[in-house]
């Protein structure tokens, strides 16, 4: 057989590997997101659905931090309400301007985003990274929306071993925020 077939079937045989192995990964990150939606469409208090609503997020996009921040319509802006990993217990509270940093551009904006090198993006606002000490490489950020009204973003950072994000992860994350707000409208228009 000649040496450069021989070549060309061997890096084929390879790329197919790595294209079953993805596939594995989405599927399992498909049942993942399964599982969460039935979670969030069946919780009843609003600080347990948005903290489900986190972890999931983080959970099927391999990530070890991340957050949730709400729009505040009296103050303007956004809060940071909720965050999992290396500054979870300093960020909470902390807020935004509605169009500071990726965060507040798919607030003002309405559409997703993938960002694989934070600092090389005019969107990235470091202000946050400088007061808390952290480092944010890569995101993922997508709105809530409900009713046609933004009602705050989740962002995921730093994919586990320095991976980089790929279309599918916004695919996943802005599936799971989509369930997520139908069900935070739903729980904020429940009478009491």
């Amino acid at each position: 057989m000649d040496t450069q077939l021989l070549r060309a079937i061997q890096q084929e045989n390879a790329e197919l590997k790595d294209e079953v192995s993805r596939l594995r990964d989405y599927m399992h990150a498909l049942q993942s997101l399964n599982h969460a939606i039935q979670q969030l469409l069946s919780e009843k208090d609003l600080m347990k659905l948005l903290d489900r609503t986190l972890y999931y997020a983080m959970t099927v996009l391999d990530c070890a931090d991340g957050a949730l921040l709400l729009s505040d319509e009296e103050k303007g802006g956004l809060v940071f309400v909720l965050v999992q990993g290396e500054v979870r217990e300093k960020l909470p509270g902390y807020r935004i301007r509605r169009n500071e940093g990726i965060a507040g551009w798919v607030a003002e904006h309405c559409e997703p985003v993938i960002v694989n090198n934070t600092r090389a993006d005019h969107r990235f606002s470091a202000r946050v990274d400088q007061a808390f000490n952290f480092q944010t490489n890569s995101m993922v950020c997508v709105p809530l929306v409900a009713r046609g009204k933004v009602l705050g973003v989740i962002e995921v950072l730093n994919k586990s071993g320095g991976k980089e994000f790929a279309e599918a992860d916004q695919d996943l994350l802005s599936i799971l925020a989509f369930i997520a707000a139908i069900a935070l409208d739903d729980l904020a228009r429940a009478p009491e």
